[in-house]
């Protein structure tokens, strides 16, 4: 039996995530819609998948994956996100995930996708390799940032919130905090501290 904990903060979607397992007898899962809760979860029950959303407000979902493998070495973190999976795509290649899907991928790939992993088998989106070629190619580039990341990394230096920053740019708060999670996972951080540094580290505005 796989055991399996699902982390949103959207308790409709949270239901909904659940509800594609219906069936499934070799997988038995749990739910969390709080994700300060997970870790002392962790310590009373035993999981070997972790099914975590990305944008989440108590706690963003990247900081969220690397305290469960901190906490459990061989816990499997998949990241279940709305965003384009393609920006989490670094952090598979640094062994921070060990898989990223879609919401809007079927059940039926939900559900290979946890089986496959908890095997060891290697499951990757199909323009992966893409991925791959195109970072060797900017490995030999310095890293640069759009527009668009430096107008958010600006705001981040002047002390903006992310309520601030969405009343700036006319977006939901939602919406800064997925662009942030993008920022964040470019420049391999976990933090807006941790972002500035790098950022003036490397000399990037």
């Amino acid at each position: 039996m796989i055991s399996v904990l699902i982390i949103d903060d959207h308790p409709i979607v949270l239901d909904g995530s659940k509800l594609l397992f219906q069936g499934v007898e070799d997988i038995h899962i749990e739910t969390e819609s709080d994700p300060t809760n997970v870790l002392s979860q962790m310590q009373n029950t035993r999981f070997d998948v972790f099914l975590v959303d990305v944008n989440m407000n108590a706690k963003n979902g990247i900081v969220l994956a690397a305290e469960i493998k901190a906490f459990q070495e061989d816990a499997f973190v998949i990241l279940y996100t709305g965003d384009d999976i393609r920006s989490y795509y670094p952090l598979i290649l640094e062994k921070k995930i060990d898989g990223v899907l879609s919401k809007t991928v079927s059940r039926d790939k939900v559900i290979q996708t946890i089986r496959s992993i908890v095997q060891g088998d290697l499951v990757l989106p199909v323009d992966f390799i893409n991925f791959i070629n195109k970072k060797m190619q900017n490995n030999c580039e310095a890293l640069k940032l759009t527009k668009k990341e430096t107008q958010l990394m600006t705001m981040l230096m002047d002390g903006y919130t992310n309520k601030m920053i969405a009343e700036k740019l006319n977006v939901t708060q939602r919406t800064v905090e997925r662009y942030l999670t993008q920022l964040f996972t470019l420049l391999d951080v976990t933090s807006r501290v941790q972002a500035i540094e790098v950022v003036k580290e490397k000399n990037l505005i």
